[in-house]
């Protein structure tokens, strides 16, 4: 058994600008201690998914209205906030991206770690102290017990990071959620924190979701991958079999934008045409299809389900045996993923129907006179898609729920 799985999990914003869809049917497994990437551009849904695995979405905009994420056996969907809060911390942690403003300003370094210790352990506060230092010498902190009654602002972005690495495996969480945790630091500094997120999970056994926009990051650091574009997951498989076989536009898309090293001399990068789509708007078929060169007509009108790319193959979840699957009508084919671009004689991609953007053109059909007839072309019941809906797996209406004493 898992001991995490998120099955259908659908997340909604309700703003006064409209809904936003912000997660749309995502499921994934992670095993004891695998490593997993979650990559991605912004906005694409990356850190909802894991804040609705801890239930810290913002309130009272952010709902969780459907599907299930089952850890170590519980739903964690529907506990009430009481239980959850036992398990925060304790057996699930997470770094943000940000340590300044994830640590508090005007509290000591060891006055933060105290209160996390004693929060779920029943020790006294020397005790609690003396965990705390062994922390920090953990995480590579010298001078570790002088270093304790610091305040953040004494600690450079690097040293803050290993305060919050150190915060978070407090407990000896079964998973560890790491949010873009390399963000605003050099390369050198880059480096050696994920190291030590690397040798300290492996050594503890502790599940890792690591969310990154970095390919480059996660090349070394993750068992597996995860594909992620406007709320759902468009490509998975082991890291590995993901860059020696990337299958989905998206994914070509994103490794042909970042240098390599092995790049001929003045080789140029193929972007990825257009803008990311606006999620007030749930699409009626691939949301990839507007930036893609590779669309066909179906693209405009269905989503397509994430089955793997070899037909027939028993499709297996997690571990380094994991089915590389996809979510593509037209995926390139390996000659195409390697030049970045279609190479089939006389291929087109299908133009999009009247009213819709085609990002490739970076123009819109002049047959639309009026934003409101350009938003009647939208469907608001959800994404199409021919995989399980998320509303097979209904959570009570919002009345019924717990109260989140929020």
């Amino acid at each position: 058994m898992a001991l995490l799985s998120v099955e259908d999990l659908v997340v909604r914003f309700r703003t006064r600008e409209g809904t936003i869809h912000a997660v749309n049917g995502v499921t994934f497994e992670l095993e004891e201690g695998e490593r997993l990437g979650l990559v991605g551009e912004s906005g694409c849904g990356k850190s909802v998914t894991n804040l609705a695995v801890i239930r810290l979405l913002p309130k009272p905009a952010g709902h969780i209205e459907g599907g299930r994420v089952i850890f170590d056996g519980q739903d964690l969907a529907t506990l009430p906030e009481s239980e959850i809060r036992g398990i925060r911390g304790r057996d699930i942690a997470m770094i943000f991206q940000d340590p300044m403003t994830s640590l508090n300003p005007v509290l000591t370094i060891r006055e933060q770690m105290v209160e996390t210790i004693q929060a779920h352990k029943k020790v006294s506060k020397d005790e609690a102290k003396v965990r705390a230092v062994e922390l920090l010498a953990m995480v590579g902190i010298p001078k570790p017990a002088d270093r304790l009654n610091d305040f953040p602002h004494q600690f450079s972005g690097g040293m803050r990071q290993r305060v919050m690495i150190a915060m978070a495996l407090a407990l000896e969480p079964k998973l560890l959620i790491a949010d873009e945790p390399t963000t605003a630091l050099d390369v050198t500094i880059q480096a050696q924190v994920l190291e030590l997120l690397k040798n300290l999970t492996t050594d503890r056994n502790t599940a890792l979701v690591l969310i990154t926009h970095d390919l480059g990051v996660v090349a070394g650091m993750t068992q597996r991958i995860n594909v992620m574009y406007a709320g759902f997951i468009v490509e998975t498989a082991t890291t590995a079999d993901l860059f020696a076989k990337p299958s989905h536009p998206y994914t070509v898309g994103l490794l042909h934008s970042v240098p390599r090293v092995d790049a001929a001399e003045g080789e140029a990068l193929i972007p990825i045409e257009g803008r990311p789509p606006d999620m007030r708007h749930a699409p009626t078929g691939c949301p990839f299809a507007p930036r893609c060169a590779w669309r066909i007509e179906t693209c405009w009108t269905q989503n397509p389900a994430l089955t793997s790319v070899r037909e027939g193959e028993q499709v297996v979840l997690t571990g380094d045996r994991a089915t590389h699957r996809i979510s593509c009508h037209n995926p390139p084919t390996p000659e195409e993923a390697a030049a970045g671009l279609p190479q089939r004689p006389g291929f087109a991609a299908a133009p999009p129907p009247p009213g819709y953007v085609d990002e490739l053109a970076g123009r819109i059909d002049s047959s639309i006179d009026s934003e409101a007839e350009l938003q009647g072309i939208w469907r608001e019941e959800g994404p199409i898609s021919m995989g399980p809906s998320a509303g097979a797996l209904p959570l009570p209406p919002v009345e019924e729920r717990h109260n989140d004493g929020l």
